[in-house]
């Protein structure tokens, strides 16, 4: 295991980013589940709020 010293000092990044997802940004992959999704948050109900005491 690396001491955190030498982690402190490298030069190079330890975590990379991938940017590949970024090709989905904006588009609906799953339009028959967000359509249900929708419809469930319209119609559903909260519950009934407790009065204060």
């Amino acid at each position: 295991m690396k001491k955190v010293q030498e982690l402190n000092n490298r030069k190079a990044p330890i975590v990379t980013i991938d940017l590949a997802p970024n090709k989905y940004q904006g588009k609906i992959l799953f339009p028959e589940k967000l359509e249900k999704a929708n419809k469930m948050l319209k119609t559903a109900k909260l519950p009934a709020r407790k009065p204060r005491s």
